[in-house]
């Protein structure tokens, strides 16, 4: 789930504040900013032999030729430069999976390329260490309108970005140093250099790509270092209290009020998720006093939707002491709403459709008030209070029981169908019909079925003007709602028991689902039957994972998602991987052949080794499971799905293989495992280091593969790696010296991964006209690694994990 904290981790286009305040209002200062030009008084002009560096963070600048122009100064205050001419950067990252990146796009883990402009702002020592050096090099400023006049557009573009951050940055009590520049490289072309200890991250270099049609940022690099410590949290939202009136044209008129508490930081600015499609009227305190705040500035509706951002800043009067509590009230306005056809609704925005401050880990108690059309149904998030009808509208109250991270609603002209079990209730929604476009691709898949002249021979029971009846996804609800049902009582065994009284299951038009607390929204495809499916153009695997695994993979986020939540987007994984195990395990108890987690598990293995369409390389070797929505990129659209889902449910089996033990629960310490995760991170965030904690905690003997009871070997390999071992095994049998067992000795080879990659790897040996019988386990290190086995008969061949306990392809 993105949230407004994101906003410092987009583009890392952050920056701190001059060294001291300025007595210009904020939108005054803002437009002061906005419009800072070059000075053309201030042009130096660089020679070989003059050579100039910056060093940020891991980055060597240096303008080796050409001309540097500084930005006139406001309040005395120099925050830009720009050079036009030949400059070199060099900069290694210091973290194994950043030089992987760096390497996955720029085919090294090295930086070191030269560029030919510069567009640099800052609010550190950089206009000081740049004069200073230009002094000691005996050069003097120079007069140069011309050269000054040049860079004009491009300062009227970018500027906007920064000087919204710049304002920001002089509302803390303590300015942290910011530097950004964006460098023309000669090979990779435009690219950023960050260092802004506003990002959780401070270190980022990055770029703006397109690929098939969309925009991604590809982010190079991305980490913390030693010398640079991010801030700390400033406020936390408490509660939420929310008024929507959805007008007859489907558009949003609502007020939002949000309870905060101060959480002693000293900052006077807040940041909130809000769909850039909602247009703010008003912004106050709870005793009606007006509120500054900034929200895509000076920008056309048109630009708005092209570049504009789904964040709103906020600015109080004063900063405010530690454990202080008070209130934000917003109005707002505009259309997240679209008419899919045929009474279906897209509800869009669904996490910035009301002002949302704070991530995942962050949860609040909500208090919703809907008015809607009265002829259509809503659902929304919480326990319902009331419901009844106004004039034309109908009226709605919903509260939440427990603290949640995230709100939403969903609505149409519904059909429903309930379950109820002795501490909650399902209801499932949908439409009687299909969206536009998909009624139109079956109505084109039916004619195309049936030749022009109609069929060549009546089937029976039909005549010549037969057509199938239009899809009716309401027809699933009563299945659906059993099958839901069922999920949540096989969950229960591994995650504890269902934490809302109720769960709303609710259709979406799109090829996606989501699980927000007590609220799924559900894609069209999983209320279709599986013809109905194949003549929309789904494959057999797309069937299966609308129908197998969307459905209940949503579910499971109810515990793990909504009650335990990450740290950051390095910690996502965990909540995705678990909930997407437990659909494959929900899958695998009906004990259907083709639906196994066997071959779930295959099929993903799969998707790890090969390239999928659009991507540069195989799934598994892209990037680390810790890298997050940074998978995806112009290289690999669509890579956090093959990876989160396919690889991160394959860590979660390995753990469980190897935590099994024999008895009458072998699972005992898994589920033990995930019982523990959920309630002692409950309304909480959830890292990669504490899932390793609790992993020790459980751990037997045999998986402490490097001694001090540690599982620091499988977290390095298998979350914060990348690749998937190969295995072959070359082996000889001779009779022992009694001639009643066979020695069996050889070598287990291991490939495609690093050489420190270790793992312990079953061996069975392959007797004709019998199961392949267990010989033992070789905990392979490096390239090769003998063994030496006995067994009472001789193996016509060895095979390797045929139980499917490790992510690895055999031959």
């Amino acid at each position: 789930m993105r949230r407004a904290a994101a906003f410092f981790v987009l583009c890392g286009l952050t920056a701190a504040p001059p060294s001291r305040s300025t007595p210009r209002a904020a939108h005054q200062l803002y437009d002061a900013l906005n419009a800072l030009r070059l000075d053309p008084g201030s042009v130096y002009h660089v020679k070989p032999e003059q050579r100039i560096e910056l060093h940020r963070g891991d980055a060597k600048i240096s303008f080796d030729q050409g001309e540097l122009i500084f930005f006139a100064a406001l309040d005395n205050e120099i925050t830009g430069v720009v050079f036009a001419g030949r400059g070199h950067i060099l900069t290694l990252p210091r973290d194994t999976i950043e030089k992987q990146q760096m390497a996955r796009f720029l085919d090294s883990p090295l930086l070191d390329q030269d560029f030919a402009s510069a567009y640099i702002r800052f609010t550190d020592t950089t206009s000081a260490d740049l004069l200073r050096q230009l002094q000691s090099a005996g050069l003097k400023p120079e007069s140069d309108g011309a050269a000054a006049s040049r860079w004009e557009p491009i300062l009227s573009h970018l500027n906007a970005t920064h000087s919204l951050r710049i304002f920001c940055g002089t509302l803390l009590p303590t300015p942290p140093p910011y530097f950004y520049a964006s460098l023309d490289g000669i090979a990779t072309g435009p690219f950023d250099v960050v260092l802004d200890t506003m990002r959780p991250e401070p270190f980022l270099l990055g770029q703006v790509r397109t690929a098939a049609g969309s925009n991604f940022y590809d982010v190079w690099a991305s980490y913390k270092i030693p010398d640079a410590i991010p801030m700390s949290p400033d406020f936390r939202a408490l509660h939420y209290t929310i008024d929507t009136s959805i007008l007859p044209d489907h558009s949003l008129d609502a007020t939002a009020t949000v309870n905060l508490r101060a959480l002693g930081a000293g900052h006077r600015f807040l940041i909130f998720a809000l769909s850039r499609a909602l247009n703010i009227d008003s912004v106050t305190t709870a005793d009606g006093q007006k509120l500054e705040y900034f929200q895509n500035e000076d920008m056309t509706p048109q630009e708005r939707s092209v570049r504009g951002n789904d964040f709103l800043f906020v600015i109080l009067p004063r900063s405010l002491a530690r454990d202080t509590e008070f209130s934000i009230r917003f109005h707002y306005r505009g259309n997240i709403i679209t008419d899919a056809g045929n009474d279906v609704f897209f509800v869009g925005a669904r996490e910035s459709w009301y002002p949302h401050f704070g991530d995942s880990a962050d949860f609040a108690v909500y208090d919703l008030t809907m008015r809607w059309p009265k002829k259509l149904r809503l659902v929304a998030t919480g326990a319902k209070i009331d419901e009844h009808e106004e004039s034309d509208s109908r009226v709605g109250h919903w509260k939440t029981e427990k603290p949640v991270s995230v709100a939403g609603f969903n609505l149409g002209e519904y059909a429903s169908s309930s379950v109820t079990s002795a501490n909650y209730s399902v209801d499932v929604y949908a439409n009687r019909q299909v969206e536009q476009q998909l009624a139109k691709r079956l109505a084109t898949s039916v004619t195309a079925e049936i030749p022009p002249g109609g069929p060549t021979r009546p089937r029976l029971g039909m005549n010549q003007d037969f057509q199938p009846l239009p899809p009716n996804p309401a027809i699933a609800l009563k299945q659906l709602g059993k099958d839901i049902d069922a999920s949540i009582r096989f969950y229960e065994t591994y995650s504890g028991l269902f934490p809302f009284r109720n769960l709303s299951v609710s259709q979406i038009p799109g090829t996606f689902g989501q699980g927000w607390p007590g609220l799924l929204y559900i894609s069209t495809y999983s209320f279709l039957s599986a013809d109905v499916q194949q003549r929309a153009g789904l494959s057999s695997s797309s069937q299966e994972h609308f129908s197998e695994l969307v459905p209940f993979h949503e579910v499971a986020h109810q515990w793990w998602g909504n009650i335990v939540g990450w740290s950051s987007y390095r910690d996502q994984w965990i909540d995705e991987a678990i909930a997407n195990y437990l659909a494959l395990l929900f899958a695998d108890m009906h004990k259907n052949p083709d639906h196994t987690l066997r071959v779930w598990l295959q099929r993903y293995r799969q998707r790890l080794v090969e390239k999928a369409p659009n991507a540069d390389q195989p799934a598994g070797e892209i990037g680390a499971l810790a890298l997050g929505s940074r998978l995806n990129s112009s290289k690999s659209p669509e890579a956090y799905e093959d990876l989160i889902y396919a690889k991160g449910a394959w860590v979660i089996h390995m753990l469980r293989e190897m935590l099994r033990q024999p008895g009458t629960n072998p699972d005992a310490r898994f589920n033990a495992l995930l019982h523990t995760l959920v309630t002692k991170y409950a309304y909480r965030a959830l890292s990669t280091q504490d899932l390793r904690h609790e992993v020790e905690a459980v751990m037997t003997p045999s998986m402490d593969l490097e001694g001090g009871h540690s599982m620091e070997w499988f977290f390095e390999q298998w979350i914060q790696g990348t690749g998937i071992p190969h295995y072959r095994a070359e082996f000889t049998v001779h009779k022992n010296d009694t001639g009643t067992a066979y020695s069996i000795r050889g070598k287990l080879f291991q490939e495609n991964v690093p050489q420190s990659f270790i793992a312990r790897v079953p061996l069975y040996a392959a007797i004709a006209g019998a199961h392949p019988v267990l010989l033992g386990t070789v905990v392979a290190a490096g390239p090769e690694t003998p063994f030496h086995f006995t067994s009472s008969t001789s193996p016509h061949k060895l095979v390797i994990d045929p139980q499917m306990t490790l992510l690895c392809t055999t031959q």
